[in-house]
């Protein structure tokens, strides 16, 4: 029980860390290159948590929907085809970038699949999981793009913006 506190404690000053200095979307980056450290280190066994992991994408839910500005909704529909074809091209992508994982660099194919899948890190963490691919191997994939990306978007948007 004690490295879950210890854990957590990393999280919350990584995030800390993160807020103070200004990284985009610092609080989450922050708390996750922390507290990802503090546990490969000290308790690299430490179980997960289902409940933490679907109370986290509820959270996450709320602030879309809280922060969403509902006047553009009226275009929705006219995207929907769009956001069906531009899935459909990235999930190929992502089967492309498995088969050359698994080809080159020795991954098999199960946890390949789940590495270069566009998606999110809990969903699939989660179902890496329960196919039994090797979930730390494919997050690794996972926290490095999403850490990238919320650290490089914003400020090509900032930039692309002016």
């Amino acid at each position: 029980m004690n490295h879950v506190f210890m854990v957590w404690g990393a999280v919350a000053l990584g995030g800390l860390i993160g807020h103070l200095c200004r990284m985009p979307s610092g609080i989450m980056v922050g708390g996750m290159i922390a507290g990802l450290a503090v546990k490969i280190a000290f308790a690299p066994d430490m179980e997960s948590s289902r409940w933490l992991s679907a109370i986290s994408q509820l959270l996450v839910a709320g602030a879309i929907v809280f922060n969403s500005d509902v006047s553009s909704v009226k275009s929705l529909p006219g995207m929907i085809p769009v956001a069906m074809g531009y899935s459909v091209v990235m999930l190929g992508f992502g089967v492309l970038v498995a088969l050359a994982l698994s080809r080159f660099f020795g991954m098999d194919i199960l946890t390949s699949l789940f590495a270069s899948s566009p998606g999110g890190l809990s969903g699939l963490g989660l179902a890496a999981t329960e196919s039994d691919a090797n979930a730390p191997l494919a997050l690794l994939f996972h926290v490095s793009r999403i850490t990238l990306v919320l650290m490089v978007v914003p400020l090509l948007a900032r930039y692309l913006s002016r």
